[in-house]
């Protein structure tokens, strides 16, 4: 009995690719436009690698967004070292990033909200900029906390600073340390105290 048109064995549609990882442009409006202001050389660098900030995109991809933040590097944080200069320019982010129409919701919003309050929304806020990335907290204990971040295309110190840019609108005293690195992800550990904000900017040397 010819069965052929009862055949299991067909091979299933394959699903299409997942689409490249996209950044909105408000990730560097915050820290460019509003924080770093590049000109001259800067500027130039920044459109070399795809980004002009006077025909900006909606979306670039995440491979734009790591040549945008080692263009920073060279430019606003030369002679540090990359660890460094990155926890500066997630510091800088958060910096400019309150200057958005968002970003000033938030920033009046933050100390009303607290510390741990605004700890809560950090997964909503990094999803907003890189959908790829997932943010899991756990409270240790009173003044600390610890975040897990799973990133294929990881960059904590930059988080790190942006951790603490964030916890500073709170009015404590933060200190974020990276205590896991991995090729998928990383760890940090959150604490802070009461009291007013640091003379110098989190990530200074």
């Amino acid at each position: 009995m010819d069965r052929r048109g009862d055949d299991k064995t067909a091979v299933e549609p394959q699903k299409p690719p997942p689409l490249p990882v996209q950044v909105p442009r408000r990730n560097f409006e915050g820290l460019f436009v509003h924080a770093l202001k590049p000109t001259g050389a800067f500027a130039q660098s920044l459109r070399d690698i795809g980004y002009d900030m006077e025909a900006a995109q909606e979306y670039y991809p995440l491979s734009v967004w790591r040549a945008a933040l080692g263009v920073a590097r060279r430019h606003a944080c030369a002679g540090q070292a990359p660890e460094a200069a990155n926890r500066a320019l997630g510091y800088r982010y958060v910096e400019g990033f309150a200057q958005t129409l968002v970003g000033r919701i938030f920033a009046t919003a933050a100390p009303l909200l607290g510390t741990e309050r605004c700890l809560t929304r950090l997964p909503t806020y990094l999803r907003a900029g890189r959908e790829d990335m997932k943010m899991v907290l756990e409270p240790v204990q009173a003044g600390e906390w610890r975040i897990r971040v799973v990133d294929p295309d990881p960059l904590p110190d930059f988080v790190a600073g942006v951790v603490e840019g964030v916890l500073l609108r709170t009015s404590v005293t933060p200190h974020v340390e990276v205590v896991e690195r991995q090729a998928s992800g990383y760890a940090l550990r959150v604490r802070w105290t009461s009291g007013p904000r640091p003379a110098r900017e989190p990530g200074a040397r």
